[in-house]
């Protein structure tokens, strides 16, 4: 499963509340970084572990990619940053919700 496709658009950008708001209190280009820069992470996968092990769910991670843990029952989440490509860097939980964001280089 890949989620490439994150960025926001001119027309999102244009017609929102808050550019309207930012206008008034920020200049465009100090916006328009910001907007950059929300762009440079972008959600490319979510995992459902299937048991505990840190790879064979995770075959799609790559190094610097940031994961995100979400333990709903216990209404905490964790993230934690991969330095092994196709690697967890910490147990995985049976049943757990991982969310996988990827900073653009």
């Amino acid at each position: 499963m890949g989620i490439n496709k994150t960025d926001i658009s001119m027309l999102s950008k244009v017609t929102s509340l808050g550019a309207s708001f930012f206008e008034k209190f920020v200049s465009t280009k100090v916006m328009n970084k910001k907007l950059t820069e929300m762009n440079n992470i972008g959600l490319r996968d979510l995992i459902i572990a299937t048991g505990v092990s840190t790879t064979v769910d995770f075959g799609s991670l790559k190094v610097g990619d940031i994961v995100l843990d979400v333990k709903p029952a216990l209404g905490e989440a964790k993230f934690m940053v991969v330095t092994t490509a196709g690697t967890l860097p910490a147990a995985a939980v049976s049943g757990n919700l991982y969310v996988v964001l990827t900073p653009s280089m």
